[in-house]
């Protein structure tokens, strides 16, 4: 691993660079994303189609079937952070070596999951929005439908003014509590990330809604392909239970790469991370070479 040879240039972007990146990145990783996509993605739709299986008998019903659409897209709102741990770790291997290896990224990662369920799982709402979301789905409480929507609302903006949490704890694997006197936690360093660049992620968050009409159109295209192939035009289970996450869930890898890139830039503008690959390439050389 040669840290000043990367296999994405480090340099600035501007945010439409990023997501035509960002499409590169899709088309070139695409297998390995999608692998990275279902470690995840697929235990997560399971666990919600279980938490709304009591809709089941009534999605012949259109009002039923379009509040099962809702509260799915809200599921997986909820937990598009934690689907996609997986597609950073990809990403973070893949940006230094030719041939990404699931061995080398899991190394180190264990010590990981205890902080990825505490700062993702329960502060960033997936856990309750779960409680909530098998709540609305008994006799449409709508109650737990509206605590889930306020959910919702504080997950995005809580992803907005922090977005790189993911990262910083996959990535850069800070502690949650320093132990040692000088070391740098999750939080001390989210802050130093985070805070200065508040106009800056409230301009990127507003980019992000770009993957509303995206999640429309590769939706709606599964649902008119269905259709034409095999001539179903109605919201069946299968369409609910299935496709529709599924066209959900790549729009989430999609973003998750967009967000991987953004870090990089964001870690390249403020903090000269591009330099510092150098310096600790060169120091690498040398110490092989005193060695």
């Amino acid at each position: 691993m040669q840290l000043d040879k990367t296999r994405i240039a480090i340099r600035e972007r501007e945010p439409l660079e990023i997501y035509d990146l960002g499409l590169i990145v899709m088309r070139v990783y695409w297998w390995k994303i999608l692998q990275a996509l279902a470690i995840t993605a697929v235990p997560l739709t399971l666990i919600n189609a279980a938490l709304l299986w009591a809709m089941e008998p009534d999605l012949v019903v259109n009002e039923t079937a379009g509040y099962f659409i809702v509260c799915m897209t809200m599921a997986v709102v909820l937990e598009a952070p934690l689907a996609g741990i997986p597609i950073t770790v990809l990403l973070g291997d893949a940006l230094f070596h030719e041939r990404p290896n699931w061995r080398r990224m899991c190394t180190g990662l264990w010590p990981v999951v205890p902080r990825i369920f505490w700062l993702i799982v329960v502060l960033r709402g997936i856990l309750p929005g779960m409680l909530l979301l098998f709540l609305a789905s008994l006799d449409e409480d709508f109650v737990a439908y509206g605590f889930l929507i306020a959910l919702c609302c504080y997950s995005l903006l809580f992803r907005c003014v922090r977005p790189y949490i993911g990262e910083i704890l996959v990535l850069e694997k800070n502690p949650v509590f320093g132990k040692k006197k000088g070391m740098i936690t999750v939080g001390a360093r989210s802050y130093s990330l985070h805070t200065p660049n508040f106009g800056d992620l409230l301009i990127r968050g507003m980019w992000a809604l770009i993957c509303i009409p995206l999640a429309c159109s590769i939706v709606l295209n599964i649902f008119g392909i269905r259709g034409f192939v095999f001539g179903r035009w109605n919201w069946d289970s299968m369409f609910l239970y299935i496709w529709f996450p599924l066209g959900l869930w790549l729009v989430v890898a999609f973003m998750t790469v967009v967000r991987f890139l953004s870090y990089l830039d964001l870690r390249i503008r403020r903090e000269g991370w591009e330099v510092e690959l150098v310096l600790r390439a060169e120091a690498s050389r040398m110490k092989e070479i005193a060695g």
